[in-house]
């Protein structure tokens, strides 16, 4: 566990509990269903997120998101922004968060804000790519655009009270490990990851 504590974790929980400080009650929204948005949503639980709407392209992993806490899922499609707009009561969400790291996701993860809201971008784009926001909506809206690079953490703070709330039960951390593999085993382990099967795979040395 001390592993994903120290990357997957902290970049997904420290990223709702220290960049966005997410309110009690507040609708969340994330783009990515993988090790850093899986980790995402149970750092929404923690904060207390009425709402959590997970939303990816891969159906098993959406499977997993509600297995995490999320309390809608949304297949990534051209419905997206219509879909998250009609489940937050056509305001759009509080908070958004893009854990993947591609430029046109960090767009649209933009359009399903509600005015007011704030855009965590967490997902590392590619160098050199650009992300197209319209700066008068986010002016007009007050929109708040952040990026969370390794959750904003303190680790000598936060490691060991992630440790300590999974040892006491409030951060489910075992689903995160979808496989293990062994060190011969390292390039199954990088494909799995290219392709998307797995939420988190673990080298057991």
């Amino acid at each position: 566990m001390a592993a994903l504590i120290g990357c997957a974790v902290t970049t997904g929980v420290g990223s709702v509990l220290n960049t966005a400080e997410v309110k009690a009650g507040s609708s969340v929204v994330v783009f990515g269903a993988g090790g850093v948005g899986l980790s995402t949503i149970l750092g929404a639980q923690l904060a207390g997120a009425s709402r959590i709407i997970a939303v990816d392209l891969n159906q098993e992993k959406l499977d997993l998101a509600r297995e995490f806490g999320a309390t809608h899922t949304l297949m990534a499609n051209e419905d997206v922004e219509e879909q998250a707009q009609a489940l937050t009561e056509g305001r759009g969400a509080d908070y958004v968060f893009e854990a993947i790291g591609i430029p046109s996701v960090q767009e649209l993860a933009f359009s399903v804000l509600r005015p007011g809201g704030s855009l965590i971008l967490t997902g590392i784009s590619p160098m050199g790519s650009e992300t197209n926001l319209p700066g008068a909506v986010i002016t007009r809206k007050e929109i708040t655009i952040k990026g969370s690079y390794y959750g904003s953490a303190n680790t000598a703070r936060e490691f060991p009270m992630y440790a300590d709330l999974y040892l006491n039960g409030k951060l489910d951390l075992d689903r995160l490990i979808s496989k293990r593999y062994s060190l011969d085993q390292i390039n199954a382990a990088y494909d799995d990851l290219i392709e998307g099967k797995t939420a988190r795979g673990v080298i057991v040395f």
